[in-house]
């Protein structure tokens, strides 16, 4: 799959660390619970691990209905978590026992009528168990911190509390789970993601290291330790790190997001060779993505490298068919540098290469057709615009059904663009609007090295849907 998303010159954001997901706590997790709390808490389990969820619910709500036992209520919380068919909001819930042949994800598709409901806030059941003065083990703090970066996850800001005062109180149960040793893959991926959100970097390399420690094997953590230390500025620090994950024959998204923190090194520090090397080592790593030749193109637009930008954009269409991802993205590095001409140029250049295949110069000169329209400063620019639309119907017509959507947003866009024209002449002193409001025409964002398709943004535009079109 090509991995595509928006790509801005810092390429990525902390990425969200991949920690495995674990079905339960670990039994280690209640030694120091008393033996019945222990025993109530096996049965519990017991009727979960056959789909038992509602009796496994009422078990423990009949031991410790006040829930004053820290120990049950931490696996309260882990059960509702896991094994509710529906919630509101994370603070109420509801269980039912599977039969024979039923699946807990596709009831929670199709939520049965009869659940067993439960209110029920870990927030604020924790807190009152805290100011009674009660013990508060350590499993309770790291359920806690599960708790909370899932209702972080589902709702943002759309809670009871901001997503930034949730986001911190799960940090801070994290951080004293982790003081008693008291955590998993799971609990450190969470916890360092959450401390990059808040941007307190020194305690995300803490916990970045105390993963790398505990679970070596998993590349992702140092990857992210490698994104941290580039967020702190020590890119001296981040090469070792991406020099020995690219070192390994994994050649999968740790190993992708490697290169991508080892060309952020580069270019933070100013080591154009680092950088060049780091680029060719990732184009030759995946030769079936034209993200990392995309890369390569941004850089050099950006370092206002002409010669070898234009290099960069020939060869990435050449090896990728005129893919109109790939001309969008090229097209969209050189509109955020303002730089058009560069654009025409390419386009012009490609054309010419490719006229005589109807379905690549088809392409071509659609997205010639956009950058008319989205840089048109008079009518005549945008006759420019209808006149490559026209060819572009003319050239689609011969490799594609008429019911093909192109067909659909060309029409979307001639009709669209005939009435900017038809629009009145502007007054003297004033700049005449070419193009409509909604920026329909304009090229997408230029594709980014995180791993996997971007969701459709809402209001897409009709050269996305011409993208997606034209890649049928």
């Amino acid at each position: 799959m090509k991995r595509f998303a928006v790509f801005a010159f810092a390429f990525i954001a902390a990425i969200a660390l991949l920690g495995a997901q674990e079905p339960q706590t670990p039994a280690s997790f209640y030694a120091e619970a008393t033996r019945d709390t222990q025993e109530v808490i096996n049965a519990s389990r017991l009727l979960q691990s056959k789909g038992q969820w509602s009796k496994a619910w009422n078990l423990l709500a009949a031991f410790d209905a006040d829930n004053k036992n820290g120990y049950v209520l931490a696996e309260k919380i882990r059960l509702a978590l896991e094994g509710n068919v529906a919630n509101g909001m994370l603070i109420s819930f509801g269980f039912v026992d599977l039969a024979e042949g039923q699946n807990l994800d596709e009831l929670r598709a199709n939520p049965p009528e009869k659940q067993n409901m439960a209110d029920f806030n870990p927030l604020d059941l924790a807190g009152a168990l805290e100011k009674s003065g009660e013990a508060v083990p350590p499993v309770l703090s790291y359920e806690m911190g599960n708790y909370l970066y899932q209702v972080y996850k589902d709702f943002g800001d759309n809670w009871i509390q901001d997503s930034q005062t949730i986001q911190q109180a799960a940090v801070e149960n994290y951080d004293r789970a982790l003081a008693y040793e008291t955590y998993t893959d799971r609990s450190l991926s969470n916890q360092a993601e959450l401390l990059i959100n808040l941007q307190q970097y020194d305690g995300a390399e803490k916990v970045l290291r105390k993963a790398i420690a505990a679970y070596p094997e998993e590349l992702n953590f140092q990857v992210n330790l490698a994104s941290t230390l580039n967020d702190l500025g020590r890119f001296d620090e981040v090469y070792p790190i991406v020099d020995a994950t690219i070192a390994k024959p994994d050649t999968g998204d740790a190993t992708y997001k490697a290169y991508v923190e080892g060309i952020k090194a580069g270019l933070n520090s100013g080591d154009e060779a680092k950088t060049d090397a780091y680029v060719e080592a990732m184009i030759a790593r995946f030769p079936d993505e034209y993200v990392p030749m995309l890369i390569q193109h941004l850089i050099a637009v950006r370092m206002g490298n002409e010669d070898k930008a234009n290099a960069a954009a020939d060869a990435v269409t050449a090896k990728f068919a005129v893919d109109p991802n790939v001309v969008r993205s090229l097209l969209s590095t050189w509109l955020n540098a303002q730089d058009p001409a560069a654009g025409f140029a390419y386009l012009n250049r490609a054309y010419e290469k490719y006229a005589s295949e109807d379905k690549a110069a088809g392409t071509l000169i659609f997205y010639r057709a956009l950058m008319y329209a989205q840089t048109a400063a008079t009518a005549d620019d945008l006759k420019l615009a209808l006149a490559d639309l026209q060819e572009a119907n003319t050239r689609f017509s011969t490799v594609y059904e008429p019911d093909n959507p192109i067909f659909q947003t060309i029409n979307q866009l001639n009709d669209e663009w005939k009435q900017a024209l038809e629009q009145p002449a502007p007054e003297a002193g004033t700049t005449p609007e070419a193009a409509p409001a909604d920026q329909s025409q304009q090229p997408a964002q230029t594709p980014e090295v995180a791993p996997g398709a971007q969701d459709e943004p809402a209001g897409a535009s009709s050269s996305d849907a011409a993208s997606g079109a034209t890649s049928k």
